[in-house]
């Protein structure tokens, strides 16, 4: 065999390799896999298995909540409640997933009341989920271009007094369309940069009235898995409530 052969060789033995390597590491195999080592109680090996699939920036809901199961198996409470909110921002109302929810918050050290919100802004809130600032956006660029085509042309259109009427009628519709499309945006802006909410990782945090050790007063203590929303952040420090 010369030496162009074995070169040959060499290269279709590189391409394998490195196809096999991609192939094995899909996302779809390592979810499977991550499922199978989890239905054996290896909870760390399917931990792993779904990470590396997220860390390939991938999101879905259902990786997400299997990622917080295999944390709750490992005691990993405020992991677990965190990867569980994450799937409940794209799954929405899931029954698992509120039961899970309600039996880690059972766990925690730190009781806190829920806020007490009537039904109705709970399905608001889960009406705003499915609406992506890209398509509030894209809808709130045809409205205007819609308003801007009906106003040109009614000189064309309303060569009577019920087509006056109608474009009017028309017009309104489309302007008040646009306004709720644009307070949608405004929400949306709002929740982005005022409302940041996290979990506690940690097994116990000190809560200080100030960002300086030494000079701040010692307030409470929070502990693993409680749900803070962050109001601003410095170097080191974040202010929460």
């Amino acid at each position: 065999m010369n030496k162009f052969h074995q070169a040959v060789i060499c290269l279709l033995l590189i391409l394998i390799v490195q196809v096999g390597s991609s192939f094995s590491a899909s996302p779809d195999l390592l979810f499977e896999a991550g499922n199978r080592e989890y239905l054996d109680g290896n909870y760390v090996e399917a931990h792993d298995r779904w990470l590396q699939i997220e860390k390939d920036e991938y999101q879905a809901a259902e990786l997400y909540y299997n990622i917080g199961n295999a944390y709750f198996k490992l005691n990993e409470l405020g992991e677990a409640i965190q990867y569980w909110e994450k799937a409940s921002l794209l799954l929405g109302e899931d029954e698992d997933l509120k039961a899970n929810l309600t039996i880690a918050r059972l766990k925690l050290v730190d009781k806190l009341e829920e806020e007490v919100r009537l039904p109705v802004w709970d399905w608001f809130d889960q009406f705003r989920s499915m609406l992506s600032d890209t398509m509030l956006t894209t809808f709130a660029i045809i409205l205007c271009f819609l308003l801007f085509a009906l106003l040109s042309m009614r000189k064309w259109i309303a060569k009577r007094s019920k087509g006056k009427s109608t474009i009017a009628i028309f017009a309104w519709i489309l302007l008040v369309v646009l306004f709720l499309d644009l307070g949608f945006i405004g929400l949306q802006m709002k929740d982005d940069s005022a409302k940041r909410e996290g979990v506690m990782i940690a097994k116990e945090v000190e809560v200080l009235s100030a960002p300086a050790m030494g000079t701040g007063k010692l307030l409470f203590s929070l502990h693993e898995g409680t749900k803070v929303r962050v109001i601003r952040s410095m170097t080191g420090w974040h202010e929460i409530s």
